[in-house]
């Protein structure tokens, strides 16, 4: 479907209700290249809400005052985003991302995982259950 490049990662909507974002390996992951990934994803054409995985490598370079700013206050970033699934992969990220989530909850689901499977799995499960809601 819809692809874009950014300088810090690759930003897909792979199906209609999904958007995968992927961190490219060894960047520096800052409040910038944040906003311009958020700002990407809302390129996209359409107004349908849809869940998003965001994937960082083991060797993303996190700037700790990541933690001090909210990335979600943006009202249309919160209408389109439905369920938010963070893959932490490797050791050290995980309870930085979890630690960001306890400072700054979402208005939506959103979770930490250590693969991609688990947070596709879990992020298709919302899916499901939000579908059924709104049938």
């Amino acid at each position: 479907m819809e692809r874009l490049e950014t300088a810090s990662a690759i930003v897909e909507r792979v199906r209609p209700e999904l958007v995968v974002t992927r961190y490219k390996h060894g960047v520096k992951a800052n409040g910038a290249a944040i906003r311009e990934n958020l700002e990407a994803r809302m390129r996209f054409p359409g107004k349908e809400p849809y869940a998003v995985i965001g994937i960082f490598p083991e060797d993303t370079d996190f700037d700790m005052s990541l933690l001090e700013q909210d990335h979600y206050t943006d009202i249309a970033l919160n209408e389109v985003t439905q369920v938010l699934a963070i893959v932490a992969e490797g050791a050290l990220f995980d309870p930085i991302a979890r630690l960001y989530f306890a400072y700054h909850p979402t208005s939506f689901a959103s979770q930490v995982f250590p693969t991609e499977k688990e947070a596709l799995t879990w992020v298709d499960q919302r899916i499901r259950v939000l579908v059924e809601e709104q049938g």
